[in-house]
């Protein structure tokens, strides 16, 4: 298990690195593009990203994945946090977003979250370069919502109502992930 914990929390710095470079860049587009290293190394170095696994849920143990979700979670904190607290307009920009995110209504999330995790499972079945930065990318642009990017919007500007948004998020993510391994038909992990 320490193995798995490990892989999570780099996971999770990982993405919490790429939002951050996400919102520290004045170009949507080169935000978007640079997100995409995150998904990148972490399908490269097999690392633990619960929207990557849940969608291959068939073999995985579900101890496995909420171990995995926790330390994603535990991880995106890491450097975002970290930045937040050295740098004012990091914070202020992780503010600014989470009040547009958490302002949309729960079907909205849900239907975000759904799309962003068809796209995460995509990526993470075709361990495909393009692929996986053409998922990226759309996720972002598209203004789609991740579970594990999204955390520290809730961590930072932390209500009732944004949590329970933030599970809708989960909740999405995980049922498109699933869906989509579903209709794909597959029993590739």
């Amino acid at each position: 298990m320490a193995e798995v914990i490990k892989k999570a929390v780099l996971a999770g710095i990982l993405v919490g690195i790429g939002v951050m470079i996400n919102i520290s860049v004045d170009n949507r587009y080169v935000g978007a593009l640079l997100f995409s290293f995150a998904l990148l190394t972490i399908i490269k170095c097999e690392l633990n990203l619960y929207t990557g696994k849940i969608g291959f849920y068939w073999s995985q143990k579900p101890k496995e994945l909420a171990v995995i979700l926790l330390f994603n979670l535990a991880g995106v904190v890491i450097p975002t946090l970290g930045v937040a607290v050295c740098r004012k307009e990091a914070y202020t920009a992780i503010i600014e977003t989470s009040a547009v995110k958490f302002g949309h209504t729960f079907t909205e999330l849900f239907v975000y979250g759904v799309f962003c995790g068809v796209l995460m499972y995509v990526a993470s079945y075709a361990k495909d370069t393009v692929i996986t930065i053409f998922c990226i990318m759309i996720f972002i642009l598209s203004g789609y919502e991740h579970c594990i990017a999204d955390f520290i919007y809730l961590v930072l500007n932390f209500s009732v109502a944004h949590l329970m948004k933030f599970a809708v998020i989960l909740l999405g993510n995980s049922a498109g992930s699933i869906a989509t391994n579903f209709l794909m038909e597959t029993k590739k992990a």
